[in-house]
């Protein structure tokens, strides 16, 4: 009978201890040792008989080895590692050199899927907006270089003028007659996302200047201003605003110009150095705004400048913002695995910067990312104070990047609703809040390149720009 109570007593030691650990990573998650399929089996079975919580993410590798592709090369964390509450688990999937197979996508898209479900927020996911209608889609404008803003509105009397990231702006007269304005190439850095990006006008004095971010061969990031003159022409480059060292920097840098009242505002990217976004010794990753009164006089040459106002921050790569009525609409590009929407309510009361979760998070999911560019307490009174985006998508069935945007002034029929698109597939959904409506209106693919910005044409219709070199008009359904 003793004998019989010390096992029962060993047991119920042992039992106790097993459910007390954490379980462990699988040994074999490595080396194309498991498949991508029985690999997320494993990692169900280990949450269900654990009841633990930890998001797993896929990650695309390109491998040489035929063996290893749909087989996990390996994941973020150390084989046999524990597995706690929280935990990010990245699974490394092996795949050909762009060739990825159905198998992947179709995992990937229902992974994504299952994360929605968990948090409640399949309804927010742009993917599975219904289409409506069939759009036409014409290209008026070719053989250009990449085309990074589209504006119809302008001083000069062109029917709309466009930019190119290398370096470009140009009219288009009304026979679709192209005619260059501006040549800064020698000034501009073009490389991957580095360039000349958006344009806009502003009046000062009664005087009319073009007004243009790009990034500089001096390695700063330049807001600058060309008076109109009286034939039309354009006078000499005056510094706005020097935004901080770029050097070596050519991806996120954003540079999407708006105006509202007397501020001009700005969104920048993070520079691909996510942790600024979370801190103000720098611009980037950051909302800002300030007067445009004496800027000709004195330029803006310093962070912490006292006219700059932070507006929003914990972005990524917000470089095409856009206003709808009084709302500013804020696509962020994201970094693996979402693409967000974001909103600022009514742009005139909102006083204090709003703060929408990068670095820590991605859309709704947590990031993983584990530098320390602000102190602990600060961190988690960011992460509880986080706007979350409006809606999202995954980076599955071909979608990628999400593509802003516009409001249609001009049409009664889209009244309430703006427009963004995904670069990746050309697909563009319209989007009215007020109403909860989300619809399709260019499905993907039926524009063979990377569209770039979405525009508005002021007769109703769209202007897409692509990395190709064409302006496509959009006649929506």
């Amino acid at each position: 009978m003793l004998n019989h109570l010390k096992y029962i007593s060993i047991f119920l030691v042992i039992s106790f201890c097993s459910i007390s650990t954490a379980p462990s990573l699988p040994d074999n998650f490595n080396n194309c040792q498991i498949s991508l399929d029985a690999s997320l089996e494993d990692i169900q079975q280990i949450k269900n008989e654990n009841e633990i919580n930890f998001e797993i993410r896929i990650v695309r590798e390109p491998t040489e080895r035929e063996e290893c592709v749909d087989m996990i090369l390996g994941t973020n964390l150390e084989q046999g590692s524990k597995i706690n509450d929280g935990d990010v688990v990245d699974l490394v999937v092996g795949i050909k050199k762009n060739e990825i197979t159905e198998t992947v996508f179709e995992t990937e898209y229902d992974l994504y899927l299952q994360q929605l479900k968990d948090k409640n927020i399949g309804d927010l996911n742009l993917i599975i907006a219904p289409n409506f209608g069939t759009s036409v889609a014409t290209i008026i404008i070719e053989d250009q270089n990449v085309v990074t803003f589209i504006r119809k509105d302008n001083p000069l009397n062109y029917e709309f003028m466009f930019s190119e990231a290398e370096g470009y702006i140009y009219g288009v007269d009304s026979e679709n007659n192209v005619n260059m304005l501006l040549d800064i190439s020698d000034k501009t850095v073009r490389e991957r996302e580095a360039g000349l990006h958006t344009f806009d006008f502003l009046n000062i004095d009664a005087t009319d200047y073009l007004i243009i971010t790009y990034s500089g061969t001096d390695n700063n990031y330049h807001l600058s201003a060309f008076e109109i003159l009286d034939n039309m022409q354009l006078g000499e480059e005056q510094t706005l605003a020097l935004l901080g060292d770029i050097e070596g920097k050519t991806v996120h840098l954003g540079g999407k110009i708006l105006q509202k009242n007397d501020d001009i505002i700005l969104c920048l990217g993070d520079l691909n150095s996510p942790g600024t976004s979370a801190k103000f010794d720098t611009l980037w990753g950051k909302i800002i705004s300030f007067p445009k009164i004496n800027l000709l006089k004195q330029p803006i040459t310093s962070y912490d400048d006292q006219r700059i106002n932070f507006i929003g921050y914990g972005l990524r790569n917000p470089w095409s913002c856009f206003f709808q009525k009084n709302n500013l609409i804020v696509p962020d590009v994201g970094n693996s695995h979402w693409e967000e929407i974001n909103i600022i309510d009514n742009l005139d009361i909102n006083n204090e910067p709003v703060f929408f979760g990068w670095p820590w998070y991605e859309a709704y999911f947590n990031a993983n990312y584990q530098n320390t560019p602000v102190d602990e307490e600060t961190k988690s009174r960011l992460i509880e104070e986080a706007e979350f985006p409006i809606f999202l998508y995954p980076h599955a069935n071909e979608y990628c990047a999400i593509i802003g945007g516009t409001e249609l002034k001009n049409s009664s029929k889209w009244e309430g609703y703006f427009f963004v698109g995904d670069f990746c597939t050309g697909t563009i959904w319209a989007i009215n809040i007020e109403n909860q409506s989300e619809l399709i209106v260019l499905e993907k693919n039926l524009i063979p390149f990377s569209i770039t910005t979405i525009n508005d044409s002021g007769n109703g219709t769209l202007f897409v720009g692509t990395t190709s070199g064409q302006i496509i008009e959009v006649i929506l359904p």
